[in-house]
């Protein structure tokens, strides 16, 4: 009714939100449909750069995901201000079911991580969800790809960081390079580990030759002293 009478598609609430992102994130998928139809722009970016895939990937949503695929959003929007593209928040919420329609889609497995975000892969590892990395590395993810500008990790820093050893184990095997400088802001694998206490993940890297003098912002020592 509302709409009817001329209510606007495209005007953002207080946090940013477009009226079709709101029922993206409260899983009104009949009302989504309804805004598209009505003109609603299926790409529309909210204030924190998310689109409505995005943010139907980013909570696990597989339903919405598929409406939204069918109704022709960009399985590969860029990410923008601290944004994710859909696969690297599915990636990172370890949502696997939505992982795997993304790619069906022709999701980019190596989008770049935007600023202060992570790729995929990196995302996945962070969180600790191996069946995830397993399935991103099967696509062939760069285990090694780039870091974002400020406290960026790579996928073994992310894992490291966590205390995933199990993830750490498998970027190993993926040739992940454990000596890898730490982004601005950041810490080498060897130094996430110290200071977040994870001895074993410390006692994999150490077996790997992870350097323990490494600079950055603090060395290993220095981190476990500190944190």
């Amino acid at each position: 009714m509302l709409l009817v009478w001329g209510a606007q598609l495209e005007v953002k609430d207080k946090n940013g939100q477009s009226p079709l992102s709101s029922a993206v994130r409260n899983d009104h998928g009949t009302t989504a449909s309804l805004l598209h139809a009505r003109g609603a722009q299926i790409n529309t970016r909210d204030a924190h750069g998310q689109t409505p895939l995005s943010w139907a990937a980013a909570l696990g949503r597989l339903g919405m995901v598929g409406r939204l695929l069918q109704e022709k959003a960009d399985v590969n929007a860029a990410a923008a201000h601290g944004g994710r593209t859909a696969l690297q928040a599915a990636a990172e919420g370890g949502h696997l079911a939505v992982v795997e329609r993304l790619l069906q889609e022709k999701a980019d497995v190596n989008a770049a991580a935007a600023h202060g975000g992570r790729t995929a892969l990196q995302a996945a590892a962070g969180g600790g969800h191996l069946a995830v990395v397993e399935r991103l590395l099967q696509e062939k993810a760069d285990v090694n790809a780039a870091l974002g500008r400020y406290g960026g990790r790579t996928a073994l820093q992310a894992a490291a960081e966590g205390g995933h050893l199990a993830v750490v184990e498998r970027l190993l095997q993926e040739k992940a390079d454990i000596n890898a400088a730490a982004a601005h802001g950041g810490r080498t694998a060897l130094q996430a580990a110290a200071g977040g206490g994870h001895l074993a993940v410390v006692e994999r890297l150490l077996q790997e030759k992870a350097d323990v003098n490494a600079r950055g912002e603090r060395t290993a020592l220095q981190a476990v002293i500190w944190e």
